[in-house]
């Protein structure tokens, strides 16, 4: 298949996995072309945490009700930012497209704005992956991410078929050792456990693409 891999990447961690899925599917015999999103203008990170805070307490509500969380994922506000015109505009020559970027909170700016101004995703198979700072919790990490972003996909045209999530073991705000605690607590391993240099990492990126590797083949009976 002729992929195309789209990302953002403001601290180099999501950059590393979407090379490492390039590498994996050129491996297997796929043509890869890479487009990395760039912003208009480059933001701190504080300028950042202040457009999102007021989101924390109402993640920390979906927590512990079920019936709020379930609303908030589908109706909570996607902030985005300006992004400078991709290599790709329009996608629709590829056979299968994967965008990933950072969690911040939810999607983050740039791929949020990214997926409202790409065209050609229609119909598209298209697999998510991201980084976070912390372990691969379930509703925290997982489905915070990936929920939002199969919505937007979804808005665009696309159909989620697969997804990849590592931690990055990292946080440009100084929390990472709230993260490290958790994952010990909760999941006792080290959050190295889980990014992408990690055991667990390799078997996700394998899982992500066998499962583009599924599609070829059903692209391959339709051709």
């Amino acid at each position: 298949m002729k992929i195309l891999i789209a990302y953002y990447s403001r601290t180099g961690f999501t950059e590393k996995l979407a090379d490492r899925i390039a590498q994996e599917l050129k491996l297997r015999g796929h043509i890869v072309k890479t487009d990395r999103i760039d912003v208009v203008n480059r933001k701190s990170c504080w300028n950042l945490l202040f457009r999102q805070i007021y989101q924390y307490p109402l993640i920390g509500l979906s927590l512990i009700s079920s019936s709020f969380y379930r609303w908030w994922v589908k109706n909570y506000y996607q902030p985005e930012e300006a992004i400078q015109s991709p290599d790709y505009s329009d996608v629709s020559e590829f056979d299968y497209v994967c965008i990933g970027g950072p969690k911040w909170a939810y999607t983050s700016y740039p791929i949020a704005r990214y997926l409202k101004q790409i065209n050609g995703l229609e119909h598209k198979p298209v697999g998510a992956f991201a980084t976070f700072g912390g372990p691969p919790l379930k509703i925290f990490e997982l489905e915070l991410i990936f929920i939002s972003m199969t919505r937007q996909i979804q808005k665009s045209g696309g159909i989620r078929v697969s997804t990849l999530g590592v931690s990055s073991n990292y946080h440009e705000l100084p929390l990472i050792w709230i993260f490290r605690l958790v994952s010990w607590l909760i999941l006792r391993h080290s959050l190295k456990s889980y990014t992408i240099d990690s055991d667990y990492g390799k078997q996700r990126l394998k899982a992500f693409c066998d499962k583009i590797e599924k599609e070829s083949i059903l692209v391959s009976k339709t051709d």
